[in-house]
């Protein structure tokens, strides 16, 4: 079986700037973020590719992981607010973005992505993680 991405990231065959994990699910830095910040939020336990067909159990996990997640943004990037997006064309494998947000144009996944480099992703990750934590 071909895994896709994420699936090697849940299995540590890649590395992944983690902000927070539990058993069913994990949050990460975006290797391409619109905006520094950009955290991805997958299903560790489902593979499905559509949010709406997780179950009521797993919609309301991961909708509750995402909200921790989301505040921890908050304490540690400064924005309006934290937008969340479902989309998940790129890759097969429900996944949420969320993404700090001064205005509805930070929020264009067609704008050309932040590169930064590993240190920043690990400062950033480090920061989001214990403000995490702290909620």
């Amino acid at each position: 079986m071909n895994k896709n991405i994420f699936q090697k990231i849940i299995h540590n065959e890649i590395l992944a700037y983690k902000v927070a994990e539990n058993s069913d699910h994990l949050a990460f830095l975006d290797i391409h973020p619109i905006k520094i910040g950009h955290t991805l939020v997958i299903s560790k336990k489902s593979n499905r590719d559509k949010i709406f067909s997780l179950s009521e159990k797993e919609f309301i996990s991961i909708m509750y992981f995402t909200r921790k997640i989301a505040l921890g943004i908050e304490k540690v990037i400064p924005c309006n607010r934290v937008g969340i997006f479902v989309m998940g064309f790129e890759i097969p494998h429900v996944h949420i973005h969320l993404i700090p947000m001064d205005k509805e144009s930070d929020g264009n996944f067609s704008k050309k992505r932040i590169v930064l480099s590993s240190k920043n992703f690990k400062f950033l990750s480090e920061k989001i993680k214990n403000s995490i934590r702290k909620i």
